[in-house]
Formats: structure tokens, C-alpha cells, sequence
């Protein structure tokens, strides 16, 4: 069974950047397995399971993939909360 939540509306994408627009459709889940502490072999494998060969890759170029979207997702939250948080000089 497939850890991740599959949504059936959205096309799965084809091409050489298929697997990174996946792991950024899928950020939320990945944050929370890491947060669980699997491991990125766990990881990769849950992606393996659900969508095939656009992960059939080595698991240290998943865990590159993987570590650069949760750190481009992280930088968007702490901009967003910057954004938030700055108070209008009167």
C-alpha cells in the first residue's frame, strides 16, 4: 500500500524533471516522514512504490532532491513569516 496520498485529479508529469515536481506536490508528506525520522531509503522507497520508474534513481541522488525542495519549502515559510510579522513604520 502507498504511503503517499495520490491525488487522481492531477496528471502524473513525464520528462527529466518529473521526480522534482513530485517530491514538491508531495513536500508536506515528505517533511512529515522526516519529522517521523524515516530514513531517505524508507523515503525513496514509498516514492518507488507509488510511481515507478520516475524514481527508479540512486538513493543518493533522491536524497539530494529531496533535502533541496524541503530547503526551498522552508525558505518560502520563513519569508512568509517575515512578510507577516514586519510591523508598518507610522
Amino acid at each position: 500500500m502507498c504511503v503517499l496520498k495520490k491525488n487522481p485529479n492531477l496528471p502524473i508529469p513525464k520528462g527529466a524533471r518529473a521526480s522534482r515536481s513530485l517530491l514538491v506536490r508531495h513536500v508536506n508528506e515528505l517533511r512529515r516522514l522526516r519529522e517521523e525520522e524515516w530514513s531517505y531509503e524508507s523515503i525513496h522507497e514509498a516514492f518507488l512504490e507509488c510511481y515507478g520508474e520516475i524514481f527508479s534513481m540512486s538513493l543518493q541522488v533522491f536524497r539530494e532532491r529531496a533535502r533541496r525542495v524541503l530547503q526551498k519549502e522552508l525558505g518560502k515559510e520563513e519569508n512568509f513569516l517575515e512578510a507577516t510579522l514586519r510591523v508598518k513604520p507610522e
